[in-house]
């Protein structure tokens, strides 16, 4: 994908990258905390870290055994930010048959759709939409999970792209 032609100073892109960690992590959060019993609310919360593409700070609440919303926040090259969001639906039958020797965990697979946004160093802007999919090993107090995710840009420039990554999370 082609980088955008504007280009942002350092004080707004500090703000901008401050303001991006702050709505990944806690905004969630606070709308999961304020829900009464019978609303929505987050059972278990993992942070970690990602590799690949991106490679940053990756964060998933979990609100069913079925139903989770992933994010990762990246900084630095070829971008020099970076924040994906996901609406992620599991299924724990696809591998359970490749799981069966797995003690103390399980082997689910996943899939969504999500949104990312992206700046680079001569460009201010970047916006596409993600098609997640994954394996994940689940076994407390940790999660690994193996994931690619197609993406199609709707800023700077229309295009196809392949998101990868190779992540662990420690469950809260």
């Amino acid at each position: 994908m082609s980088e955008p032609i504007l280009n942002t100073k350092g004080g707004a892109m500090k703000k901008i990258l401050v303001a991006g960690l702050l709505c990944l992590i806690f905004v969630p959060a606070v709308f999961a905390r304020g829900k009464t019993d019978t609303d929505l609310k987050f059972e278990k919360v993992g942070v970690g870290i990602v590799v690949g593409d991106p490679l940053g700070i990756t964060v998933k609440l979990w609100n069913s055994k079925e139903t989770a919303f992933d994010g990762v926040l990246s900084i630095g090259n070829p971008r020099t930010f970076y924040l994906h969001a996901d609406y992620l639906s599991h299924n724990y039958e696809l591998l359970k048959d490749l799981a069966k020797d797995l003690k103390g965990g399980e082997l689910i697979f996943y899939y969504g759709a999500g949104a990312y946004i992206a700046t680079w160093s001569t460009s201010p802007f970047g916006l596409g939409a993600r098609l997640p999919v994954g394996a994940e090993y689940i076994s407390h107090p940790f999660d690994i999970y193996l994931e690619l995710a197609p993406a199609f840009a709707i800023t700077p420039a229309m295009g196809l792209g392949l998101y990868w990554g190779l992540g662990v999370r420690f469950d809260f």
